[in-house]
């Protein structure tokens, strides 16, 4: 489901973006297979590089892509590893050709099926993978970081509370204000 459903918004893309653009796809080693099928099934008429979430440091020319494809996004929440660094690295490096409107950020695509079970700070991380934390594009929340720092710390609060009732309802509110605003 979810690789058929990045595959046809890739397929969107292209046709808006033009003949030149070029598609990253980032997955663990056990979703190769899969992948490799999807792209097969759609025919793709633009170029589609595969690589392996461990394998981001090998990658050579970051600007050739404009669209960054991450299968399985949430094991890149945490910011201080190798891995998020590199992909952070390879998002935010300015793509080669720009797109019709001139613009040379790439598009990212995060994809994961467990996308909340993650603390307000993983959910801040994978945003900053492709967002500058402190002058973000976001219109009504240009500093993420700023925007995060109470949630993280009520969230923090609210592992320690005795009324897990409270707790929760806390909790989830939250986690719809993050939804709604990011």
């Amino acid at each position: 489901g979810k690789t058929v459903v990045a595959t046809m918004i890739a397929k969107k893309f292209a046709n808006h973006n033009g003949i030149r653009t070029s598609v990253l796809v980032v997955h663990p080693p056990a979703l190769k297979k899969g992948w490799e099928m999807t792209l097969n099934d759609f025919n793709l008429r633009f170029p589609v590089k595969q690589i392996s979430s461990g394998s981001l440091h090998k990658l050579e020319h970051p600007e050739n892509y404009d669209l960054i494809i991450v299968d399985e996004a949430h094991k890149f929440r945490t910011d201080t590893s190798d891995m998020f660094n590199n992909l952070q690295t390879l998002c935010k490096t300015p793509r080669r050709n720009p797109g019709p409107d001139g613009d040379t950020r790439k598009k990212v695509m995060l994809i994961s099926a467990t996308p909340l079970n993650n603390r307000p700070e993983d959910i801040l991380n994978l945003v900053t993978l492709f967002q500058d934390s402190r002058n973000s594009t976001l219109d009504s929340i240009p500093n993420i970081a700023h925007w995060f720092r109470p949630h993280i710390d009520l969230f923090n609060k609210m592992r320690k509370e005795v009324d897990r009732a409270h707790a929760l309802n806390t909790i989830k509110r939250i986690y719809e204000e993050i939804r709604r605003k990011i």
